[in-house]
């Protein structure tokens, strides 16, 4: 190679370099003033509680100075950058910061809603996932107060379980193949099994100490009190029709599933007595079982999924509700209130009735928190 050629080749890495180093550390400033901030809550979150609140607002060059609103929903404000405040009574308070900048002229504002929990509130447990995070709350006399359980990492969730001798939550990790632990307020998390299908669902057989899940064509099982993540077994095998919700029953020994493309079907846990219950119809997401019934999702049309029950043998089908708007991923039972609880995501709500259908009702409307894995513990 001789001196010309070089010289050329060093002078096209320093031109890139020159051209990459100008597009990587030189990022476009923001054009607005953007309203943030986290917070943290001591107690436990009980009341009374102190919030810390770190405002995080994004401010352009332009914008000149910046002053800060804070209305904090119980009717006090501050005007501090980076306040505390403290909550002396339970509930759900919008707290606002708002953001007003000298030279731009901007007002701009953030919501968002911090829950203050009662020490004395009694109730059975109820959580649910919208995919990405997991919300927990309590059924009794009051509104239902959502608290975010802070578990972080799930990719798109469906399914969940609870170890109620053992206050455990088990969350099926579709995307990832995982199935996390965590105890009930978030906090343990670890990785109970990985490498374990697409998991939509999770049932516990307390008999046994096993827990169940499905992915696409088969219902696979773990024993609880192994902790090594790769340790399961197959239980069901060759199902062409997707099963997507499992369920036990307890008294008889019988594994229940609805298969995403249609047909319920059961297994004695011994591995004995596999049938197809109900034949394939239009399908669904999830089952549970409640005393002598079992209840199931079946997909009747675009936008009206049918919630019914059924005999244990599979005689005695009768329509629950219709119209709900998406196969259903969140179907569970309060024993304590004899209600059914099921997830209708499109509108954000968790309805529930009682066990023959009648008295439906909204319990929980939040836009966008698209409902699934609905699982209920014992009363507290």
């Amino acid at each position: 190679m001789d001196m010309k050629n070089i010289i050329f080749f060093c002078t096209l890495i320093v031109a890139g370099w020159i051209q990459s180093c100008s597009e990587d550390s030189f990022p476009v400033p923001p054009a607005t003033t953007e309203p943030r901030f986290s917070y943290t809550i001591n107690n436990d979150a009980l009341a009374p509680a102190t919030v810390t609140f770190k405002n995080e607002t994004i401010v352009p060059d332009r914008a000149g100075e910046v002053s800060y609103i804070w209305s904090f929903g119980d009717g006090s404000n501050s005007k501090e950058a980076n306040p505390s405040h403290k909550y002396e009574k339970p509930g759900a308070y919008n707290v606002n910061l708002v953001a007003i900048t000298s030279t731009s002229l901007e007002v701009v504002e953030k919501t968002e809603v911090i829950l203050i929990k009662d020490p004395n509130a009694s109730g059975s447990p109820i959580f649910f996932t919208d995919g990405t995070s997991v919300f927990g709350a309590l059924i009794n006399t009051q509104a239902p107060l959502f608290a975010n359980l802070n578990i972080a990492g799930i990719q798109s969730s469906y399914g969940m379980t609870l170890d109620i001798i053992n206050s455990k939550i088990y969350i099926a990790d579709f995307d990832a193949e995982k199935i996390y632990q965590a105890n009930y307020d978030g906090s343990n998390l670890i990785t109970f099994r990985s490498n374990i299908g697409a998991a939509d669902a999770l049932i516990i057989d307390y008999e046994n100490n096993k827990i169940y899940w499905d992915t696409n064509n088969e219902i696979r099982r773990a024993n609880l009190a192994d902790n090594n993540p790769s340790q399961f077994e197959v239980f069901v095998t060759g199902q062409i029709n997707d099963p997507e919700g499992v369920a036990i029953d307890a008294v008889n020994d019988k594994l229940y599933w609805n298969n995403y493309d249609g047909g319920v079907w059961v297994k004695n846990l011994d591995g004995t007595g596999e049938a197809e219950l109900i034949p394939g119809t239009g399908g669904g997401g999830s089952i549970i079982v409640v005393g002598d019934r079992i209840y199931y999702d079946d997909y009747a049309g675009s936008g009206d999924i049918h919630l019914k029950y059924a005999n244990l043998n599979g005689s005695g089908i009768t329509t629950v509700a219709t119209t709900i708007s998406r196969v259903v991923y969140g179907l569970a039972y309060d024993s304590k209130e004899s209600k059914i609880y099921w997830g209708d995501r499109t509108p954000g709500t968790i309805m529930r009735s009682n066990k023959d259908g009648s008295s439906p009702e909204p319990w929980s409307v939040k836009a966008g928190s698209s409902p699934r894995g609905i699982v209920i513990g014992k009363f507290k």
